[in-house]
């Protein structure tokens, strides 16, 4: 959905002040956010229904599984193929393979993987010096590249999964747009300190525009002042999450996805966990929460610490003055741009905008050339897509109207029902658009609907909105991830023992080197079946940034179900500040996030 970080610090720092919200918002945040709803609204991307999005709907679920995953979206998917691939790669002969059930309430990827603002757009240089101030440089400067090896990391993913058409996996040209003098003249500021101190390979692809012809040549407003130039990527989240499953449960038959199968509780006795749903139990040795913002429906202790909170997305007509065809004076450019835009003084109010590559039927120019951080040469982007699409414009954010509402905020904060939408930020959204644009924005686009591209016994919408939908997005109370294994005093249940069965002895580095499947080589160790003692794990709470915390954090988790503690130089290794404890737990609240903004 997009990072909605500061908007976040906002909208607290004004409930703080009015003591009846205020009282409101704490208790709604300190209840459980309960189950996904049946009834959410439909995202656009998820049309057309992917052939796994009811996986195991009617299938009988098996009594007992090694590991269990609850959640189906990229943390889960990221977890499940590490662990999947790094046990097949140390698996002795005459043993069993570790058996893995992946649990899911409503479809596959039905929550904010497959909701979200379709981009890999990290918060880079304007949150270095507050993290700098939180950690110190060191720390400050490996969440930043932590965020930063997302870009590539999930195109290298795609390319190796044969992914890259279905999932529009693609580096963009990504900008920062202002619109306001002084907001742009902090940002060059931030900028300025976050390039004097990183390394080399962390300044690549940062410049500032702000010529009057270099704006005009994006086609925006004259109201833009100017923009910052940063590494990003698009990406087809749903495809991108639901043809790495479809592809686990074809290679692996020790791997099974159930979907409509909601998990209402978790227990624990001497020997093992008891994964209570819908549909009947699983005994396990260890469960893996993967739902994000839904981490503390069965993860009580993170009531206030993981704050669900629902954002807004739109699937849009572009205007044909656009990217238009067989115009020498205007470079085509759908499907290669993304922007986050800033409309007002604040940076807490903010838009973000990525745009579909257009399928071969739209008749759009197919050839293009993005310039790819850490290759030595130009790559083509995919010139053509499986997808029905039309270059619709992905565009998301304006829970602050622009930065001249904070009252709209109160209806969001605490929300774990996707599926209503607010008409104030419905009617913002419909209209921002050509703004941005404006000048440049031309006719309304009318390219027409296909059967295909339709939902299933409807329409979309007519005009330049097509679709309109929610989700909900885990805002962490500390600002970061929360990842590993779970203290007693967030679950409240003790761990079973350890099993007497003693694992087969993991093979050497070397033996197992070649056999790793994964692109990034997560490391160089491979699994046993029983992994380490029982346990409860969590991967959740990345604050509207999941494209750029969730797969490298369910890769480190992955390696810590398995006992596998070897680091690979070639991975950037796991921030300490997201790791879960106790101290950590009893440190992050919302009250000292609001003494934070204060202070």
């Amino acid at each position: 959905m997009g990072s909605i970080l500061s908007t976040a610090l906002l909208a607290l720092q004004a409930f703080k002040g009015i003591a009846n919200n205020y009282d409101t918002l704490l208790a709604r945040i300190s209840d459980s956010p309960g189950l996904p709803v049946a009834n959410s609204s439909l995202p656009f991307w998820t049309i057309p229904q992917s052939p796994i999005a009811q996986h195991g709907k009617d299938a009988p679920l098996p009594q007992y599984a090694d590991v269990v995953i609850i959640g189906s979206g990229i943390t889960g998917t990221s977890i499940a193929k590490a662990i999947l691939e790094l046990s097949e790669a140390n698996q002795q002969k005459n043993t069993e393979p570790l058996q893995m059930v992946m649990l899911e309430a409503r479809d596959a990827c039905s929550g904010a993987t497959g909701r979200n603002g379709g981009h890999a757009s990290p918060i880079i240089y304007n949150e270095y010096e507050d993290l700098k101030k939180d950690y110190g440089v060191t720390v400050a400067q490996q969440i930043l590249r932590f965020r930063i090896a997302h870009i590539n990391g999930l195109i290298e993913v795609a390319r190796q999964e044969n992914l890259l058409s279905e999932s529009q996996a693609r580096l963009v040209e990504d900008y920062d747009a202002f619109l306001h003098p002084e907001l742009f003249e902090k940002a060059k500021s931030q900028l300025d300190g976050y390039l004097k101190e990183v390394p080399d390979d962390m300044k690549e692809y940062f410049s500032v525009i702000q010529e009057r012809s270099d704006i005009d040549k994006l086609q925006l407003s004259s109201s833009t002042v100017g923009l910052i130039v940063k590494p990003g990527n698009a990406i087809h989240a749903y495809r991108f999450v639901t043809g790495i499953l479809s592809r686990l449960l074809t290679r692996f038959s020790n791997f099974q996805l159930y979907t409509s199968a909601p998990v209402t509780a978790v227990a624990s006795n001497k020997d093992f966990y008891v994964v209570t749903t819908s549909r009947g139990n699983i005994r396990t040795r260890h469960v893996i929460h993967a739902t994000n913002a839904w981490s503390s429906h069965l993860l009580p202790g993170l009531r206030k610490k993981i704050i669900p909170i629902r954002g807004h997305m739109t699937a849009q007509r572009p205007g044909k003055g656009l990217s238009p065809e067989n115009d020498p004076n205007v470079q085509p450019w759908a499907g290669t741009r993304a922007f986050v835009f800033y409309p007002s003084i604040l940076d807490s109010a903010y838009e973000y905008l990525t745009q579909l590559l257009p399928s071969p039927a739209a008749n759009h120019p197919p050839s293009f050339m993005v310039e790819s951080p850490g290759h030595d040469q130009y790559i083509p982007l995919p010139s053509s897509t499986s997808l029905p699409t039309a270059g619709e414009f992905m565009f998301g954010g304006g829970g602050l109207l622009g930065g001249n509402s904070q009252a709209t905020l109160m209806n969001v904060f605490g929300v774990a029902d996707d599926s209503e939408t607010d008409f104030a930020i419905e009617a913002y959204l419909g209209g921002a658009l050509e703004r941005y644009f404006a000048g440049h924005w031309g006719e309304e686009g009318n390219q027409p609907d296909t059967d295909a591209s339709n939902p299933p016994n409807g329409e979309w919408y007519k005009g330049r909105v097509k679709a309109f939908w929610t989700g909900i997005i885990g805002l962490s109370s500390d600002l970061q991830p929360w990842v590993g294994r779970v203290p007693r005093l967030v679950s409240g249940r003790k761990e079973p023992k350890s099993s007497r069965a003693q694992a087969p002895t993991p093979r050497s580095s070397s033996e197992l080197k070649d056999k790793l499947t994964s692109v990034h080589s997560e490391t160089n160790l491979g699994a046993t079946r029983t992994a380490v003692a029982p346990g409860e794990w969590v991967c959740a709470g990345y604050t509207g940034e999941g494209m750029v915390h969730a797969w490298l954090s369910g890769q480190a988790l992955a390696r810590m179900v398995l006992g596998i503690t070897e680091k690979d130089e070639k991975v950037p290794e796991l921030p300490k500040p997201f790791l879960i404890t106790e101290k950590r737990v009893k440190a992050a609240n919302v009250e000292r996030l609001m003494e934070r903004i204060h202070r």
